[in-house]
């Protein structure tokens, strides 16, 4: 029987990652019950990871007017570099300490999921273009590289930072934002296994 819920979770949570992001925090908190954090932590995002292949193959069609853009390149270094980095400094935490961070990691993600309403804006061309100055890349760029750490570091929940972090940049129609979100997580999860 316990098997069978994992599955159900691990099948619903990779739903959820696919349309919005946040599916970990039903399978992590769910593995704590039988292993340890940093275990549990991992066990969630290999359980997770296939769903963001599956999601950018449907999403495919969203992205065509993103990767022939320069910009995206901007989004994707970052994104890489930072679950690059997070998945090194998850490797190198013991059990105590993660379990002192994952509270507040999981009240990052909860905050995100309630102000989402807010952050996330329509335009109403459906247009991916940046819509930010210049000048505010590097601000932008350091918030995909945050996300990119979190989501390397912790993962759950890092879909709705990540779409939370693209409403800032472009005000694209929801469906290009979350073809994104799934293109920049799975990129920076992928980098995540390879330090883990």
């Amino acid at each position: 029987m316990s098997y069978f819920l994992y599955f159900v979770a691990t099948v619903l949570a990779g739903t959820i990652n696919a349309l919005a992001g946040g599916g970990g925090l039903i399978t992590f908190p769910l593995l704590m019950l039988v292993v340890t954090p940093v275990t549990a932590d991992a066990t969630s995002a290999l359980a997770l990871f296939f769903a963001y292949p599956t999601a950018v193959w449907r999403t495919r069609s969203q992205l065509e007017d993103v990767f022939g853009r320069g910009w995206l390149w901007l989004l994707l270094i970052p994104s890489v570099l930072g679950g690059l980095l997070g998945g090194v400094l998850l490797s190198r935490t013991d059990n105590r300490n993660f379990i002192q961070l994952v509270p507040w990691l999981v009240l990052v993600a909860t905050v995100i999921i309630v102000l989402r309403p807010i952050l996330v804006r329509r335009d109403e061309t459906g247009s991916i273009h940046p819509d930010i100055p210049v000048a505010l890349w590097p601000v932008a760029i350091t918030g995909i590289f945050l996300v990119g750490l979190y989501g390397g570091y912790f993962g759950s929940g890092i879909g709705i930072l990540m779409i939370g972090a693209l409403s800032f940049i472009s005000r694209g129609d929801i469906q290009h934002v979350v073809a994104l979100k799934n293109f920049l997580t799975l990129s920076c999860e992928e980098r995540r296994f390879w330090c883990s």
